[in-house]
């Protein structure tokens, strides 16, 4: 499995609710998408079903609004705090929580990539 490794800082979005992003690239004999959805069929094994990162701010959003009767209640266990994922412009990433949930997907996983 190849990814990328990268800890977030003030330079990345989700900052705020993640630690690390994983990300999945083209390596040139692939297109990183095949190790991204193990890695998340993997995740979701573990911590449970996710959200990608748009629907679950959305999601903390709506919480905030209980009165907008257009929008679903939503609930504390309707967001998995442990990961979450973005598919946006064919860049397939992960965010995890800290270290670790990376640690442990490290253990499982074996890194062809590097740590950024």
């Amino acid at each position: 499995m190849h990814y990328l490794v990268t800890q977030l800082d003030g330079r990345h979005s989700w900052r705020d609710s993640f630690e690390y992003m994983l990300e999945f690239s083209n390596t040139g004999t692939s297109t990183g998408v095949l190790d991204f959805d193990r890695a998340r069929r993997w995740m979701s094994r573990t911590w449970g079903w996710s959200q990608d990162v748009r629907t679950r701010e959305h999601i903390h959003k709506v919480m905030g609004r209980p009165w907008d009767v257009n929008l679903l209640e939503a609930a504390e266990d309707d967001i998995n705090p442990y990961w979450a994922y973005s598919i946006e412009y064919r860049n397939y990433r992960i965010y995890v929580k800290g270290s670790a949930e990376l640690n442990w997907f490290q253990l499982a996983n074996t890194n062809s990539g590097q740590v950024a």
